[in-house]
């Protein structure tokens, strides 16, 4: 009787300890390989693979997915990290090879423009994750060779995008059209934000990578060349101008004052030296009476407006303005008024063709 228990005893022991290992077993094998760091380095070795690995626990306050998305930000983050260090880097590089003339100086402006997000994103990274028991897993990957072979293609894209709007900007500024080259200069400026990116990845990737693959020196190069012109192009452009203008047989400035003023708010310097400009404005303008009515003079102006592109001389607008002017004194007061009043119209033409 005692065997018979013990043997009923013994049997039931030994189904639990089977029905415990079966079932320990079976949960092992719904677990991802990947949740071992032995089974990660061997099969995702440092030499072809970055990785990032994270895991956390669920809070209080969010849902599953809202954890899963977090936590799968933790593990791109950890395989990110080397890299955007590398290409903080590369960005410092430009600030210190930015040069103006012979002395070396680093551009504020354009230092801020160069600056890669942390929320860094790489092309080719696969992220998978794993919940168990309100824990979650993440898991990132990307294979270095595909990395590299994404970048390299994309760096060589990025360059010849710069030096083409480089090359227009500079066929722009020889024929002295100083806004739009200073548009197509400044269109390259954001490209070189993406040129350190993948400089930055690449350098992070693969580091037996060389200087001529990384085209450190020819995107330095061209770097400085937008950050020179730039310089030179906002000194504004220079304009010479010249005027006769008479009211009734005296010499006056006006419109050339109130021409200079406007154009000098918009950007515009001024030369006495006709070779030295950007542009030339010559202005002929007279004066005549109206008539006198109800105790007021009436005159009127007369302008003509020549405009040139030079120093090629190329006549590119001509006009004829005419303003009315009163005054209780003399003509010549009334014309005065007149030669006020058609300085604007007259700069808001020339405004338009310069800045075309």
């Amino acid at each position: 009787m005692k065997t018979k228990i013990f043997n009923s005893l013994f049997n039931r022991t030994i189904l639990s300890v089977l029905f415990l290992s079966s079932f320990y077993l079976v949960n092992a094998q719904n677990d991802p390989a990947w949740l071992l760091e032995s089974w990660r380095s061997a099969q995702y070795p440092t030499n072809t693979f970055i990785t990032g690995f994270a895991q956390d626990g669920k809070n209080r306050n969010e849902t599953i997915a809202e954890a899963t998305e977090r936590v799968k930000n933790f593990a791109r983050a950890n395989l990110s990290e080397s890299i955007l260090s590398s290409i903080q880097s590369v960005n410092e590089s430009y600030s210190q090879s930015v040069s103006d003339g012979k002395k070396e100086s680093v551009s504020e402006t354009f230092k801020s423009q160069i600056n890669v997000s942390t929320k860094l994103e790489i092309n080719g990274i696969k992220v998978e994750t794993f919940v168990k028991d309100n824990l979650v897993y993440g898991f990132a990957f990307a294979n270095k060779y595909e990395i590299i072979g994404f970048y390299k293609a994309n760096l060589n894209m990025q360059v010849q995008q710069i030096e083409g709007f480089i090359n227009t900007a500079q066929e722009l500024e020889k024929n002295n059209e100083k806004n739009k080259a200073k548009d197509e200069f400044n269109k390259a400026v954001p490209i070189f934000e993406e040129v350190a990116k993948s400089q930055g990845i690449l350098s992070a990737v693969d580091k037996n990578i060389s200087e001529e693959d990384l085209k450190m020196q020819q995107t330095m190069s061209l770097y400085n060349e937008v950050i020179q012109a730039n310089a030179r192009l906002a000194q504004g452009i220079i304009v010479f101008v010249v005027t006769n203008e008479d009211n009734f047989n005296e010499k006056t400035s006006t419109i050339e004052n109130n021409l200079k003023a406007i154009l000098a708010a918009n950007g515009c310097r001024f030369t006495k030296l006709e070779e030295e400009a950007d542009w030339k404005v010559e202005i002929n303008s007279t004066s005549r009476e109206f008539n006198y009515a109800n105790n007021v003079y009436f005159s009127y102006v007369d302008a003509e407006v020549k405009l040139f592109k030079a120093p090629s001389d190329k006549h590119v607008f001509q006009d004829e303005f005419t303003q009315k002017g009163a005054h209780s004194k003399s003509y010549r007061d009334a014309a005065r008024k007149a030669y006020n009043d058609i300085s604007k119209p007259i700069s808001e033409k020339i405004l338009i063709w310069i800045n075309n």
